[in-house]
């Protein structure tokens, strides 16, 4: 039997990040194709990215609700739930990610994780009730851990709205415009970690910011490219195709020493820190982020870059000193907490990975 396949959505593999599958990123199907019913998935299937360097062997878990259907970058692992719980398989493979991408074969940037790879993965079974009460235990901490995305993204969206009423709502004609240059320096100062193998960095990368929007620590041995110098009160702006994949990271007045950052960021440095949070909310607002975004260039359709002059140049406006203070200090507090949420964030996941080997071996016991 086969259905139109208007109003499917279709999962790729920039849908599945840090075992969850993020539909914002998938796509409607096109309404002239079909697919058949049996192709799509159902509650506790097991999605693999099967293709792409840094994303094959990456696992989500599909909680069930819309009709659903992927396309040929994933793969679906569906369990006989008479001998495995779904969710405990699923756990055991999002602590394989790193081992799983390995099996993936072929060319840089063209590696293919085959289905015959991915059923030669061997997952040690107890019996089933353990299984159930493992699956349990890390299920609590994923409801935390879902818990702080969900006060964020609401926390990200009072920021939004409170740059509005501040800056669009409430702008005075009296503001000057000039360029973002008057009120941020471009900061490039350079780093070569591998010049200090052992010494340990704080990576804020591409991949870092898709991640966690957290930096990844890395010793230097592991950065082969030089990166920029990140300091306290920046902001970090991706050059690599911006109209794509928006990425502007704020970096406040918690930073690691030896903080680098992906020489793809371009490091804007407030002139006065007084401006951080506004630059942040103006570079960030969709009008002005989107206009700054079409000045991409390059050849490549996959690999377009913006030239630092596209953002220096874009006209801003100077706010009044009584503005600026009375908006950091309602905004100051919402970005403090959200950093203090995606700490959690990082601390519970670090505990959900280490306690199901634990768990496995019994060194830490569930109760049936």
């Amino acid at each position: 039997m086969y259905v139109e396949k208007d109003g499917v959505t279709v999962l790729n593999q920039k849908c599945i990040r840090n075992g969850k599958i993020d539909f914002a990123l998938s796509r409607l199907s096109d309404v002239e194709k079909k697919v058949a019913i049996d192709k799509f998935l159902i509650a506790g299937d097991i999605l693999i990215n099967s293709t792409g360097v840094g994303t094959a062997g990456r696992v989500g878990f599909f909680e069930g609700g819309k009709e659903t259907t992927i396309d040929s970058h994933v793969t679906v692992v569906r369990v006989d739930i008479n001998k495995a719980a779904p969710k405990f398989i699923f756990y055991n493979l999002l602590g394989m990610e790193s081992e799983i991408e390995t099996f993936a074969e072929g060319t840089t940037g063209q590696t293919e994780l085959s289905r015959d790879r991915v059923r030669e993965i061997a997952i040690p079974l107890p019996p089933l009730p353990e299984q159930r009460a493992i699956a349990a235990v890390l299920s609590s901490l994923d409801d935390k851990i879902d818990l702080l995305h969900r006060q964020n993204k609401t926390l990200e969206g009072m920021a939004k709205t409170v740059y509005a009423y501040f800056f669009i709502d409430n702008r005075k004609v009296s503001w000057k415009e000039c360029p973002l240059s008057e009120l941020a320096n471009h900061q490039k100062i350079s780093i070569h970690p591998n010049k200090n193998p052992a010494s340990l960095f704080y990576h804020y990368s591409i991949p870092a910011f898709d991640e966690a929007h957290m930096p990844i620590p890395e010793l230097g041995t592991l950065i082969q490219s030089n990166k920029y110098a990140v300091t306290k009160n920046t902001i970090l702006f991706s050059k690599l195709n911006p109209h794509k994949d928006k990425r502007v990271w704020l970096i406040s007045s918690s930073i690691d020493a030896n903080s680098v950052c992906s020489t793809e960021f371009q490091v804007m440095n407030p002139k006065a820190d007084k401006y951080l949070f506004f630059l942040y909310g103006f570079i960030s607002h969709p009008g002005n982020y989107n206009e700054i975004a079409a000045g991409v260039g390059g050849t490549s359709g996959s690999h377009q870059r913006i030239d630092p002059d596209v953002i220096f140049t874009f006209k801003c406006f100077l706010p009044d000193d009584t503005t600026v203070t009375e908006y950091n200090e309602t905004v100051g507090l919402i970005f403090t907490k959200i950093h203090h949420n995606r700490q959690s964030i990082q601390t519970l996941v670090k505990q959900r990975d280490s306690l199901l080997p634990k768990l496995m071996s019994g060194e830490v016991r569930v109760h049936l």
